[in-house]
Order: structure tokens, then sequence, then C-alpha cells
């Protein structure tokens, strides 16, 4: 097994005003699991991307210092050498899948290795059944929710065998079962002698696991510590580090949602005349309040989303806005990758793209940006911002449109503790002018802080 070490390093992004990565030292021992934490924009995923060679062979910049992987010189080693001793699990899985269905995107990367067809089948059935998505082998990937993707691409990365793992966020979007999961896994490669590095801002599942910790802030290392150190360390000081949770938290009791809202009823929906993915017989989100939705990976949270916002169409049941029928354009939906829904040139305009005339006049763009602490980005290309950043930006566009209805899909998959209160400081401005706000999401942590009601997906 090996070490990767980033020595002094210092990295600008090309056409970036300043540095991503300022003076860090990172040493991720063999054998051992390295944790990199920190708000979102910190720096995490450029240090990920030291190590799988990301930097500077993809993104392009300025860099300065050493970083090395067992014997290579990242900067100096080709992509394709340095896949065959490091693997990563990325913070957005749909970007790093390249087939159609899983079977195929967890052979692909042996078969470009050349390994012999026997033990391509019999790794993936090894790994399929260590990350438990054995009945997933057979379906397409563009039909998996996030929470199975981010699955999918842990079980990518375990089957390549490499030396060297990397993990950007892998919690993101998985449910609580899907992160115990994930935590035995990670023993398992610990124990096998894999050196393992973790980007996250959901801590807690590291706890006992995690040799050493770093805090990033604004591209340096603030604070780096032994993991039985840095799980010590006081509430108080986790949140003036700006990190989440140190601990589990136990699911939040909630009342029963009440009142008038959406009302959702009879409604079955499934794709392609297949077994219906959503089944529900009544479900009610009230207006004025943030309702929490739950259900575990694959549930159909995501469905029941585009549902609501017209994405997708039924003929089975009705959904009522009070006492009138639901519209398109009633509801605004924050998707699970705000990727997708980036399309400006700036921060600063993407805010009102796609409003009328008289909305984008009545827009405060920069106080927005100001509520989620994007002011500084506001001529920056969106696409130039982390994934918690980005996050961030379309919940602003979200608050510029004005609808009745929110949905927040995993809106804090990328955030640290600061930026989580701020989402939920701006979910309850929303609810407290009347709409209906609905979020998606697995953190206990969140629904705590946010939510009124809960309402679950799959539950009898």
């Amino acid at each position: 097994m090996i070490s990767a070490v980033a020595k002094d390093v210092t990295f600008t992004y090309r056409g970036a005003k300043r540095c991503s990565l300022e003076g860090i030292n990172v040493h991720a021992a063999e054998g051992e699991v390295t944790l990199l934490c920190g708000a979102s924009g910190s720096g995490k995923t450029s240090a990920l991307r030291l190590f799988n060679g990301l930097i500077p062979s993809f993104h392009d910049g300025e860099l300065s210092g050493r970083v090395r992987v067992g014997d290579l010189d990242v900067p100096r080693t080709p992509l394709g050498e340095l896949a065959e001793v490091c693997a990563t699990v990325f913070q957005n899985p749909r970007t790093q899948f390249y087939t159609t269905h899983v079977i195929q995107e967890l052979a692909f990367g042996l078969e470009n290795l050349g390994r012999d067809p026997a033990q391509i089948r019999e790794r993936i059935r090894n790994v399929a059944t260590q990350v438990r998505v054995e009945h997933l082998l057979e379906k397409r990937c563009s039909r998996l929710s996030g929470g199975q993707m981010q699955l999918v691409a842990c079980a990518v990365a375990l089957c390549a065998t490499t030396p060297l793992i990397v993990f950007d966020e892998p919690t993101a979007n998985l449910d609580d079962e899907s992160i115990h999961a994930l935590r035995h896994l990670i023993e398992l490669l610990k124990a096998e002698g894999h050196t393992i590095v973790v980007a996250e801002h959901r801590l807690s599942f590291l706890a006992g696991i995690a040799d050493r910790a770093y805090v990033f802030d604004k591209g340096r290392i603030v604070r780096q510590c032994n993991g039985e150190e840095f799980f010590s360390i006081s509430d108080a000081e986790r949140r003036e580090l700006g990190l989440r949770s140190l601990a589990c938290l136990p699911g939040a009791e909630k009342p029963a949602p009440t009142g008038p809202g959406l009302l959702i009823e009879n409604l079955a929906f499934g794709y392609r005349r297949r077994e219906p993915v959503l089944d529900i017989d009544h479900m009610l989100f009230p207006a004025g309040r943030v309702t929490a939705l739950t259900g575990e990976n694959g549930a159909g949270k995501t469905t029941l989303a585009r549902l609501i916002c017209g994405l997708e169409r039924t003929r089975h049941g009705r959904m009522m806005l009070g006492d009138k029928p639901l519209k398109r354009g009633d509801a605004y939906l924050i998707m699970q990758d705000p990727t997708r829904q980036l399309f400006a040139d700036t921060v600063v305009d993407e805010v009102t793209l796609g409003l009328k005339k008289r909305e984008r006049a009545e827009a405060d763009s920069m106080t927005l940006l100001e509520q989620l602490d994007l002011a500084d980005h506001a001529s920056d290309h969106p696409q130039a911002l982390s994934g918690g950043q980005r996050q961030r930006l379309v919940i602003a566009t979200a608050q510029a449109a004005r609808r009745k209805i929110y949905i927040f899909d995993e809106p804090t998959s990328g955030v640290g503790y600061r930026h989580l209160k701020a989402i939920s400081h701006t979910m309850r401005h929303l609810a407290d002018s009347g709409a209906v706000v609905i979020v998606i999401t697995h953190d206990q942590e969140l629904i705590e802080e946010a939510a009124d009601h809960v309402n679950r997906l799959g539950s009898s």
C-alpha cells in the first residue's frame, strides 16, 4: 500500500481571483483514514484533486509545492497511470458514469485495465454484496435515485482495488442505513491496508475510524489533529470552526401536519408501465410550514417532487393547493444536482435568469447573495463555484422566483454548519411568507434545525 502527501502546496484555478489552496500540508498515511473538513468552498475538494491528479492535469491553474502518491510525482504522472493507484468517488456521482447500466459501470474500469473477465465478474459480485447494490446491477444508471447513484459510485471505486481511495462527500445523498453500510466498508478497506482520504460535512459516521483530521478555511488548514482529539472537540468549538455535528442525532419527533396547503390524494406513478414508484393515499404539506420528506434511497422522494413541479405527469390521483388544483408554475424545485440548473455567465445574473422583466426589477440579487454568503462571488462563473456554493446559488434563484411552493432536494448535501443555518433561515423566511416549503432530506441535523413536520415515504 502507499501514502499520499501534499507539501507546501498553493494552487489557483486558471482565471480565479484568489487561491483555492494556500500553503497546505496534508499527509495521508498508509492504511489510515484521513478526514478533510470545513465549510463549502474551503478547499477540501481541491485538496482531493491533488491526489487523484485532476489538479493540474484536468483542472488547469498555477500550482506550487509537492504532491506525491507513493513513489509517483503526481503533477508529472499521466492520469491513466494514476488511475491504477487511486480511485475516486466524486461529489456528484452522475459525472463519473460512462455506461448505461450499473453492472457495465462496475466492469468499465477493470476492463480498461485489461483484467481477466472471470476475475471481473467475481470482483463485481463481491463488491455488490459489500455495498448492498446487488438489486441494482441490472438497472439503468439514469433511473437511479441520488442516493443509489452515490452507492454505485462507491462500488465502482471499490472494484478498482487501488491502494488509495478518495471520497468527496460520499454520504451526500445517503439514508441512515446506507451511511452505516458505508462506514462498515471504510472499516473493511482500512483493515485491508488501503489508504483512504474523505472530504465530508456529515462527520459523525467517521468517529472511531478516522485517524487524522484537517480543518480547512478559505484554502488554508486552520487545525489538524488525530481522530480522537477531533471527535472530542466541544460543540462550541466545532460551531466556531463551521463544522457539522460530531455525534449521531436521533430521529426528530415532529407533530403531524395539519391545516391548508398542498394536499395529495390517491396518487400512483410508475415509469414505463413498471411497478409503481409511488402509491400515496393521503399526504399533506401545510402552507406557512417547513415539512421534511424522508424515506430510504429509492423510495420516490425526488419523483414526487417532479410530479408536484409538473416535470412528470400521472393520471392517477389529485394534487390540490388550497381549494384549487395544483398548476404548473406553482412550484419551484431546487434539484439534488444544482449544476443542472445553472446557465448564466455570472453568479449575479443567474439569480434572475428566466424571470420576467417586472420580476427581475423587483428582485434584489445582491441582498439574496449576501444572505447566502455568495456576494464575493457575484462576478464569478456559476460552474466555478464549489458544490455547496452552487447549491446555495440555486436557492437564491428560487427566492427571486417567488413561487407558492418551494421544494428543496437534499439542500445540505454539500454544506457546513454555518450554511446549514443560513439555508434553514431561508426556508423559514419562505414559510413565514405563506409558502409551502418541502425539504427532501436524510439529514437529521437539518430536520432538527428547520422542519415543523415530517412526512415519510415508504412507511406503513
